[in-house]
């Protein structure tokens, strides 16, 4: 399989518009990450394989790593175990 070109930001669309939540269908194993002074892109890959680069300041960033913290700790809890 070939490598996907690199994510341009510069280039890239506003995918999102109108109002309302949605859902992209992510697959890829591997995300990226670009960072600025006081901005990240976290780059994702579509099952179509498109590229999405979301946004995120320094507040969005420590969310997020709370959340997928604690969704690792679930996921990783087996059936019956107590979760602490």
């Amino acid at each position: 399989m070939a490598e996907p070109p690199p994510f341009r930001p510069d280039k890239a669309k506003v995918a999102i518009e109108g109002d309302g939540d949605f859902v992209l269908p992510l697959c890829e194993p591997k995300p990226g990450l670009l960072m600025g002074e006081s901005l990240a892109v976290i780059v994702l890959t579509t099952v179509e394989g498109q590229c999405v680069g979301v946004p995120l300041g320094m507040q969005g960033l420590s969310d997020l790593h709370e959340i997928t913290r604690e969704a690792l700790r679930l996921l990783q809890a087996k059936d019956g175990d107590v979760v602490q």
